[in-house]
């Protein structure tokens, strides 16, 4: 329980339009005209990681309440004169599967705060005191989509690790009527009042979805950049803690509408006309029933009039990356570990787990969806299955000291030898120098880690994701995690991961 207040008390320091039977619901300027704004640019035709932290939509590359460890996140609302309807998802770190999921409304100017700490059953939970609205009106609560999870593995662990999807689903726009969404969501004297018809139409499912008229009479345009984020991560027992910035995707221009109702009414159309994932692009027919609240994606066509496999390959294009290098310190005498996360936001779209399925080498749990391009970043050549986690197989990799030191042949893969580096699991942790999967390490992953074994104490390793089939590189993001100790204090702090990307 003190965990969780000191949680908090730190937090708090610190479209479409969519019903729930309909076939096309993307609201853009090729079906739908414009909101009538005039100050907002023109239609998006792609997106782009932007270095400056700020965007439509942004990817916290991890959270973890495992042992001691609490996540506190920020999102920022830089745009000072529209608000922001957003949907945050928390997927798991074992194969993304979906764990929590709501609404956060915004106003202009306005910042939201939120601790993920784990309960007295180990599941992870969610706190905030925030006074900005939310859809529901209160998302205080335990992680509760198990339904999604793995039935074969204890459901607990599978929540305590993961990482985090906020994506700009509208504009929330000032219409000046004193009963509109603006008005609703507009902080008085630090609290929004978060009641009245215009946030009753919201949770209601959406049928008008012709041209722009369900839009525009519930006070949402177009939605537009603005958005930031930061993390932390703090470990109480150790005082330690590593903070980081959220990676920031920003379209070239104002975005598809993509507001869907947070309600669990089954999506009863197919689903593939909003999201590429395997799982869900059969509509009522698919391996995991989709309802309204799987969506908007990070695949839901943003861009303009394309295809949900094509904005997939869009964003996929926006985070891919040649290699990843990044420095790793073991030293016993400052009692130092290190943990690599790797983290795949795009992986799922690809390719997902299909726990209907047995393990093995005549099911690989995998499911590939049939879009454009489907083999071309994580095909059946790269990808393979252990331990019922979705693995990307054979990376290549190398390590330094800090005296050029290298060699090509330096590398172990505990438990056991190999010549071969898998990265298992959507939000990976690589321990290095730790003696195996079962020790502490800085982050005390549990469900999807490994181990590397390096001849140097210290230094800095290089991952390649390019093969034959991905000569553009993998969406991989994260940071190199350290913990060292100098007597009794403890220090924590990230690196995150340089990167080369194509054509730099």
């Amino acid at each position: 329980m003190k965990r969780n207040v000191i949680a908090l008390g730190v937090a708090s320091a610190l479209s479409v339009l969519a019903g729930n039977a309909f076939a096309s619901v993307v609201l853009n300027t090729a079906n739908g005209g414009t909101d009538a704004r005039t100050d907002i640019g023109v239609a998006a035709t792609g997106s782009d990681v932007n270095p400056a932290g700020i965007g439509h939509k942004l990817v916290f590359p991890y959270f973890t309440t495992q042992s001691d460890n609490a996540t506190l996140i920020n999102i920022v609302n830089t745009d000072t004169k529209y608000g922001k309807a957003l949907k945050v998802r928390f997927r798991g770190a074992g194969n993304s599967d979906d764990l929590y999921d709501f609404q956060v409304l915004m106003s202009p100017g306005d910042v939201w705060t939120a601790a993920v700490t784990q309960n007295a059953d180990g599941v992870s939970q969610l706190s905030t005191s925030d006074k900005t609205c939310t859809i529901p009106s209160s998302v205080n609560g335990a992680f509760t989509n198990v339904n999604r999870l793995d039935s074969k593995k204890d459901t607990a662990p599978q929540t305590r690790e993961g990482y985090i999807e906020v994506i700009n689903m509208a504009d929330i726009v000032d219409t000046t009527a004193t009963t509109d969404l603006f008005t609703r969501v507009k902080h008085v004297s630090g609290v929004a009042p978060c009641s009245g018809a215009a946030i009753d139409a919201l949770v209601n499912d959406i049928t008008d979805v012709s041209g722009t008229t369900g839009l525009v009479a519930r006070g949402l345009g177009y939605p537009t950049t603005g958005l930031a984020g930061d993390w932390i991560i703090l470990n109480q027992a150790n005082t330690a803690a590593w903070s980081g910035a959220a990676k920031a995707i920003q379209a070239n221009g104002y975005g598809n509408a993509v507001f869907f109702p947070q309600t669990d009414a089954t999506y009863d159309t197919a689903a593939n006309d909003v999201t590429a994932d395997p799982l869900l692009v059969g509509g009522i027919a698919s391996i995991v029933a989709a309802a309204s609240f799987d969506f908007p994606d990070l695949s839901t066509r943003y861009d303009g009039n394309i295809t949900s496999f094509a904005q997939r390959d869009n964003t996929t294009d926006d985070l891919a990356v040649l290699t990843v290098n990044n420095e790793y310190v073991t030293d016993d005498t400052i009692a130092a570990v290190t943990d690599l996360l790797f983290t795949q936001p795009m992986r799922r779209y690809f390719v997902a787990a299909d726990y209907t399925k047995t393990s093995g080498a005549a099911s690989l749990l995998e499911v590939r969806n049939a879009g454009s391009n489907a083999g071309s970043y994580y095909g059946a050549a790269s990808t393979t299955v252990v331990d019922r986690l979705i693995c990307l197989k054979s990376v290549n990799f190398r390590s330094w000291d800090r005296e050029e030191t290298t060699t090509s042949t330096q590398f172990v893969i505990s438990p056991g030898v190999s010549t071969t580096y898998n990265i298992c699991g959507e939000a990976a942790v690589t321990s290095i120098n730790n003696g195996g999967v079962t020790t502490g390490s800085a982050l005390n992953a549990t469900v999807a880690r490994n181990n590397i074994e390096v001849p140097y104490t210290d230094g800095w390793m290089a991952f390649n994701l390019v093969s034959t089939t991905n000569v553009s590189g993998l969406p991989v993001i994260g940071a190199s995690f350290v913990r060292a100790s100098n007597g009794a204090v403890n220090y924590g702090f990230a690196f995150p991961h340089k990167t080369t990307k194509s054509g730099s």
